[in-house]
């Protein structure tokens, strides 16, 4: 995993090589929100892919074997068996995802432009002032957010007790 300095500053070349980001003389700085959502998605990527493989790693082969015996097709085995199987490592790397984007400030202030004001730029430049109620607001809906997003995702992940019973 690449510091964020390091991936900032990449994706800020890379974004400008490509003509994704024209640099003008009088330094006017078409950042969008797609290169910033590239960015985040190059960023939380591999944190994904890591809890999603855990997951993956511990995997019954014998019941795709199981399930193409019984005659389901290559989608249905995928969609039927490994799909409901890996779904807690999806919610987990999903949930990881989110929280890493919506606390990386270094990426988004690379790859956004002045006109662009996502959360963490917007927090981190009221926080430059000092501690306001808008903070202490945002604060609070991000910990309501957080708590119902668990919440969520444990529900999600609970066992199916009426196809058991």
């Amino acid at each position: 995993v690449i510091p964020e300095i390091c991936m900032g500053v990449a994706l800020l070349l890379f974004f400008t090589r490509t003509g994704m980001m024209e640099l003008s003389v009088h330094m006017v700085w078409p950042f969008n929100l797609a290169n910033i959502i590239i960015a985040h998605v190059s960023f939380c990527f591999p944190f994904v892919a890591v809890v999603v493989r855990s997951r993956l790693v511990g995997f019954n082969r014998e019941l795709e074997e199981a399930s193409k015996d019984l005659g389901a097709s290559e989608w249905q085995t995928f969609w039927s068996v490994i799909v409901p199987y890996m779904k807690p490592g999806i919610i987990a790397g999903a949930l990881l995802a989110f929280t890493l984007s919506l606390d990386d400030f270094v990426i988004t202030f690379f790859t956004s432009g002045p006109e662009t004001v996502t959360f963490p730029v917007k927090v981190y430049s009221l926080v430059r002032r000092g501690v306001s109620p808008e903070i202490n607001a945002a604060s609070t809906v991000l910990i309501v957010i957080t708590v119902v997003a668990t919440v969520l995702a444990m529900k999600l992940q609970a066992p199916d007790k009426q196809s058991k019973g």
